[in-house]
């Protein structure tokens, strides 16, 4: 079955947007997210370290918090430990680093698990603060689509390590960091919260073009995105297809709605895409005014 598919059976009766966000929120104040990181999935041991790791699984659980408005507050980690990972020169430097992430965030580790496994597998589930959480399903009619950041270079850390790719020194160093170390835009989404009024917001994990369906699909809403303003297309398509930037997975970039002008600046770089009107929850694409229709969807975990 398809990712999709499972989590509409797993849903089924529920309400519509069951399932659809970033975290669940409860008790009109906290928000949890859980996630998990696999050997061969996530990460590869031959080129990503243990502080690669540690950053990894702690970024992409603190990107859901930000995304849903929050702060994180308590964590509790399951660690599936191979005859690799449970060794010392392994496990040490990824305990210091998740200790240091932790401790960068201020949350508290609480609790959580170990056992063996034949490949490293590793889970954190974070629980986090708001007064107002910004789910994906609030979106309203002439929202417009915006996003932080550039997306692509996920993917093409990714190819330089697999396919040893070549490219200028500065663009290799950001393309390594994005693909190995992604950060989470928490700052940036404490700033978009205090200035202006977010409709709805996720990070993007599974690229453009499947996470925008997403967020339209979430709001009941018809999108569409203007594929030239999307930031570094030219620079990026010297090296990837504009399919591979569009469903580049773990930017843990921000996709979010919003009536307002928002502004970009250099601390915080946003971008106006498009936007969202009644319709057909589902997402249109144009490049210079003409349809554009991807072959790709991104990184699928069932095909």
């Amino acid at each position: 079955m398809k990712e999709s598919s499972i989590i509409k059976e797993l849903y089924r009766g529920r309400r519509r947007d069951s399932g659809l966000d970033d975290c669940f929120f409860f008790e009109g104040k906290y928000l949890i997210t859980t996630d998990t990181i696999a050997e061969g999935t996530h990460f590869k041991h031959e080129w990503s370290s243990p502080v690669d790791i540690a950053c990894k699984l702690i970024e992409v659980n603190v990107s859901d918090i930000a995304a849903s408005g929050g702060l994180p507050r308590v964590a509790f980690l399951n660690l599936g430990l191979s005859r690799f990972s449970e060794k010392n020169n392994w496990l040490k430097p990824f305990l210091k680093q998740l200790h240091n992430k932790l401790l960068q965030y201020k949350i508290q580790l609480e609790g959580g698990d170990t056992y063996f496994s034949d490949k490293t597998n590793l889970t954190l589930t974070l629980i986090g603060e708001t007064k107002k959480p910004i789910l994906r399903h609030t979106g309203s009619k002439n929202d417009l689509v915006y996003m932080s950041g550039s997306i692509g270079l996920s993917l093409l850390g990714y190819k330089l390590l697999a396919d040893n790719i070549q490219l200028p020194l500065s663009l290799k160093k950001e393309a390594l960091n994005k693909h190995l170390q992604p950060s989470s835009k928490l700052e940036m989404a404490k700033h978009l919260t205090r200035k202006y009024k977010i409709s709805a917001m996720m990070d993007i994990t599974d690229g453009l073009i499947q996470d925008s369906g997403k967020l339209a699909l979430a709001s009941n809403l018809r999108m569409d995105i203007e594929i030239e303003k999307i930031p570094r297309l030219a620079e990026l398509q010297a090296y990837l297809t504009l399919d591979d930037i569009l469903s580049s997975g773990e930017e843990l970039e921000l996709l979010f709605l919003s009536k307002e002008k928002i502004k970009s600046t250099k601390n915080f770089p946003v971008s106006c895409i498009g936007k969202a009107t009644l319709g057909l929850p589902k997402v249109y694409f144009t490049l210079d005014g003409k349809s554009y229709k991807p072959q790709k969807k991104g990184f699928l975990h069932f095909q």
